[in-house]
């Protein structure tokens, strides 16, 4: 378990100051950022505990890698052919899913699959997703109202212990979740938690606007927005996310072997979910 303190408005994060801008902003999913692998990160550890003079203690050469966040992490696309998924009227789909924190996707189907060096069972410490899509489109331009009354997102579900469940078979990722495909256009009652977009939704698109939209999602451990404050409300407002979803909770929960799910959603009659690209970026504390 992470150590902890509480801090105002009730949050809770493991060291630092609280982060108070995790909304996102359109831009473009390549980037040139460099991502330190894990033995990137194992080295710089290794030479900040041995290499100096008087080397450090590990708390102090943890909190350097945590304000650096100098973490490892892996990346997981949707399907390569997949460039344009369509997803109708009434139906769900996975768009991805990640291989389990801190696993290696290569020894995944040996029959005891060994973990990556991390830190503690609540290693993760940040997830960027990224967002190329659009609903059905018919005029329209981007605005601060465009959230409301949209009909097409995206989710996230947490796999439990994925490392368990035979993820992979032969080489090939197998579903886990029902309909993941998104063969079968569901009935709804007005009750279905999945009938409207929850405050937990990662993404809406903007309504009837057809226009591509790039988004880019930052999940930190040190998030502290809490979901009924009116912070939270407008960045659902006006940048289409969660608001339950901006106080870190999701990332600071997620344990080694766990995987996740991205769902993108449409319902209601002509609307339709254009997904271009997407991409999830997930990284850990060494």
């Amino acid at each position: 378990m992470l150590p902890r303190h509480p801090r105002g408005r009730g949050g809770f994060a493991t060291r630092g100051p609280p982060r108070k801008s995790p909304s996102p902003s359109p831009s473009p999913l390549e980037t040139n950022e460099f991502f330190p692998s894990l033995l990137d990160v194992l080295k710089v550890r290794y030479t900040l505990q041995w290499k100096l003079r008087e080397g450090f203690p590990v708390e102090l050469i943890d909190e350097i890698i945590d304000d650096a966040e100098y973490w490892p992490s892996t990346e997981h696309h949707m399907e390569e052919g997949d460039q344009h998924t369509v997803i109708g009227t009434d139906r769900d789909q996975v768009l991805l899913k990640t291989v389990p924190l801190c696993y290696d996707r290569k020894n995944l189907e040996q029959p005891s699959p060994k973990q990556l060096p991390h830190r503690g069972s609540h290693p993760c410490r940040k997830i960027v997703f990224h967002l190329s899509s659009h609903d059905q489109g018919s005029s329209g331009s981007f605005n601060e109202e465009m959230y409301s009354a949209s009909w097409t997102w995206f989710d996230i579900e947490v796999i439990r212990g994925a490392h368990k469940r035979n993820m992979y078979v032969n080489g090939e990722e197998q579903e886990l979740l029902e309909d993941e495909r998104g063969h079968v256009r569901r009935h709804f009652e007005p009750n279905d938690e999945l009938l409207l977009p929850r405050q937990t939704k990662l993404q809406v698109n903007g309504k009837h606007v057809r226009k591509l939209q790039n988004n880019t999602i930052v999940w930190h451990y040190l998030d502290d927005i809490q979901y009924d404050s009116h912070e939270a409300h407008e960045i659902e407002r006006t940048k289409g996310r969660g608001q339950s979803t901006l106080d870190g909770q999701y990332v600071r929960d997620l344990e080694v072997g766990d995987s996740i799910a991205l769902w993108a959603r449409a319902r209601f009659p002509g609307w339709t979910n254009h997904v271009y690209r997407a991409r999830v970026r997930v990284f850990w504390a060494v």
